[in-house]
């Protein structure tokens, strides 16, 4: 997981070369001359998080946020306008799908006896929510699904096989990082006496988790390791405590996003947290890259949008060629985030999507068709 951002700008690279990602080509980056020479691919189970890329028995298929920054890549003019897109791709990848871990790594510069602190307080916080949100065990086991409160049950080594770290003949066995018992709801000491024993941290979690999230926080240009938090990384950190994802308490939570709940069968308000996708990836696109949102003008902003989404189709259905015929559609996790990266490349505001859009669906001559989706929250696609 070392070196993940110059890994994903050559999947990226490779996958604008070539209009798409095959199994044949994937191993021959992974392992090839002159690719990254690994002797596993493991690195995609990395990228599979990340949702870059799946890989299947037979096949290797896109993600949303591969999708996202090839389109933003190639809506941009230079390659230090690509870098910035990509970083905060990257960046906005990390957060929904690791970015508990890694903030409250950040936030705890990096030191065992501070990220202990951050993450048991985070943990035992998402609990109390969720036993008070839910009023029954399967309604939180359903939940649990969606809502990540990390695990760590055999924290897999690197070198080399895929082998356990006790399979390395570390000096102590791994214990599970985190135990999160089945909640007893009803009664408070209950919870008190879960809670008190949901978390165990072992010293080999130390050793492998942090400090590839540490080289991530360098990458981006957060983290110094002479300086500790840089000026780029205080001002990340700031933003984020201002718009509330880091508590008084000073630990990190972001709850899934509205779409996600729905997805699993819930309330999109059933948590006080949860925001929406263009909510949240506004907040981290400010944060990291300062951009702000445009304030919304009818008429120019919903032609702007046509236009916006028109040159993204035109891209997004060039790529991924052998799943060409399934590209009908441009779902909002692509078109979001990609218009976000462009807007931080070029350091201007992003357009209001989501009031455009609304905008655009009340016209009579509909340029832009929208619709609901349960698995992405949305999906637009050019009317004819």
């Amino acid at each position: 997981m070392e070196h993940t951002l110059d890994r994903f700008r050559d999947l990226q690279e490779h996958y604008l070369l070539h209009r798409d990602v095959t199994l044949a080509s994937w191993k021959e980056l992974v392992r090839g001359e002159p690719g990254w020479k690994l002797r596993s691919d493991n690195i995609g189970d990395s990228f599979f998080a990340l949702r870059l890329i799946h890989r299947t028995p037979g096949d290797v298929l896109v993600l949303e946020n591969l999708d996202a920054a090839a389109v933003a890549a190639s809506l941009l003019d230079d390659e230090a306008e690509r870098r910035a897109a990509l970083s905060l791709v990257f960046l906005w990848a990390v957060l929904v799908n690791d970015g508990e871990l890694f903030v409250n790594f950040l936030l705890g510069g990096f030191e065992d006896r501070c990220i202990a602190e951050k993450l048991t307080a985070m943990i035992r916080h998402k609990l109390r929510v969720l036993s008070g949100a839910l009023g029954s065990k399967d309604a939180f086991r359903r939940l649990a699904r969606v809502v990540a409160i990390e695990r760590q049950e055999t924290n897999r080594g690197s070198a080399g096989g895929g082998r356990s770290v006790r399979a390395l003949i570390r000096t102590e066995p791994v214990r599970t990082l985190l135990r999160t018992e089945p909640l007893e709801t009803g009664t408070a000491p209950d919870l008190e006496s879960t809670l008190a024993k949901a978390v165990q941290i072992s010293d080999d979690y130390y050793r492998k988790v942090p400090p590839r999230r540490r080289d991530w926080a360098r990458t981006l240009g957060l983290w110094s390791d002479d300086v500790g938090l840089t000026t780029r990384g205080r001002g990340f950190v700031d933003a984020l405590r201002s718009s509330n994802y880091i508590c008084d308490d000073g630990f990190f939570t972001f709850w899934p996003m509205d779409y996600e709940l729905v997805r699993s069968g819930f309330r999109p308000d059933l948590l006080a947290g949860t925001r929406t996708l263009w909510a949240a990836l506004t907040d981290v696109a400010r944060a990291y890259a300062c951009v702000d949102v445009k304030p919304f003008e009818e008429g120019s902003d919903t032609d702007a949008l046509v236009k916006h989404v028109r040159q993204m189709m035109g891209v997004y259905r060039s790529l991924h060629t052998r799943k060409g015929m399934l590209r009908r559609e441009l779902a909002i996790t692509v078109v979001y985030p990609a218009s976000v990266a462009i807007a931080a490349g070029r350091r201007e505001t992003v357009l209001d999507w989501p009031k455009a859009l609304a905008a655009e669906q009340k016209g009579d001559r509909r340029r832009i068709g929208y619709r609901r989706s349960r698995n992405t929250g949305g999906a637009l696609s050019i009317k004819r």
